[in-house]
């Protein structure tokens, strides 16, 4: 269940950064959902398109009245690309050309500017570009008319983070975005001192993640 004083302490903590907390609420109820924002979250994550649909489209009026958005956390399919821009109002997740087209052609179909960010690779077989092909692919992202490029996100390599998370602190001043997405329950002390605008925080609100078969 939602642990509001553990969200009160972060929240105290990442004040003088100015680093927004993101409910990373993967597994999690409509219940534990509700009871997050009530306690006052009004940033959610989500990793699957279909889940969250399940979960916050009875919430999502309540959500964006009061501020709030709903970001994707999680690899989009293309085929789901249509579904993830009537649903969220951001995702993080892009990867290649091909998934920011797809994005593009679903918010041109729904009249909707889309924002989105770069997912960056720190770890090979894992999802991502590089941070060379960030630069490449933004260029590309700009060109796309219905699509608008806010931020960069990275999951950094356990032992690595520090490296990581400066590396993304650069490259967010090459590309000139405002937005960075990056630490976790275990890291987000030292990703919001590298610059993270915004940290993705599952376990230490919820407690140890109960993976559904």
């Amino acid at each position: 269940m939602f642990n509001g004083q553990n969200y009160s302490k972060i929240s105290s903590e990442l004040a003088i950064f100015g680093t927004k907390i993101l409910a990373a609420t993967k597994t999690k109820g409509k219940e534990e959902v509700l009871a997050a924002f009530e306690g006052g979250i009004r940033l959610f994550g989500e990793n699957y398109v279909l889940e969250a649909y399940e979960k916050y489209l009875p919430l999502l009026n309540k959500l964006h009245s009061a501020g709030g958005e709903l970001h994707l956390i999680g690899h989009l399919q293309s085929n789901k690309a249509k579904k993830a821009v009537e649903l969220f109002d951001c995702i993080e997740t892009i990867d290649s050309i091909k998934i920011a087209s797809k994005v593009n052609l679903a918010a041109q179909e729904q009249n909707k500017i889309m924002k989105v960010m770069i997912e960056v690779n720190f770890e090979e077989k894992k999802a991502g570009v590089s941070l060379g092909e960030a630069i490449i692919l933004a260029q590309k992202i700009h060109e796309l008319s219905n699509l608008k490029l806010i931020g960069l996100m990275c999951i950094p390599k356990i032992g690595e983070e520090e490296s990581a998370f400066s590396k993304m602190q650069k490259l967010k001043q090459t590309i000139g975005v405002s937005e960075l997405s990056m630490g976790m329950s275990g890291d987000y002390m030292l990703a919001a001192k590298h610059g993270a605008t915004i940290v993705r925080l599952g376990t230490i609100l919820f407690g140890e993640r109960e993976e559904k078969n």
